[in-house]
């Protein structure tokens, strides 16, 4: 073999491991593109909370609940029955609900959210919830 053709051969070997090298490259960044898109789709989205008000009106009671027998439904356009809410009272109106006795867990409605307490607020609770959608 005479040092032109060794030089052709040796060419043409670094094209083919370039061409090679070259389809692995772009098969892991086809996977990395793959994988960051399906955390994304699967991440958690940084939760905004909404403002809201639990009125000293409006208030039913619930003939089968002995510990918290009053409850207010608060309507929220869009929430479901499988979403689930976290409430945190505003410090200002920390009095009130420790003073209507407001229960520390909430359902969510079609259409609403539903607090519990032992009677009514004698005054209105600012408070701000937090919406985890569930499931459909």
């Amino acid at each position: 073999m005479g040092k032109l053709t060794y030089l052709k051969h040796l060419k043409a070997c670094a094209e083919a491991a370039k061409s090679f090298t070259n389809g692995l490259v772009a098969n892991l960044a086809q996977t990395v593109t793959e994988a960051m898109q399906e955390m994304e789709d699967v991440k958690a989205d940084k939760q905004n909370t909404k403002a809201i008000t639990i009125p000293t009106t409006g208030w039913g009671i619930d003939e089968n609940s002995e510990d918290y027998p009053s409850y207010c439904d608060i309507v929220v356009a869009g929430i479901t029955a499988k979403d689930r809410v976290d409430i945190a009272i505003a410090p200002n109106s920390q009095a009130a609900a420790i003073a209507c006795g407001m229960s520390p867990t909430n359902q969510t409605l079609a259409g609403k959210i539903r607090v519990w307490a032992k009677t009514a607020p004698a005054a209105a609770i600012s408070a701000e919830y937090w919406l985890n959608q569930g499931k459909e």
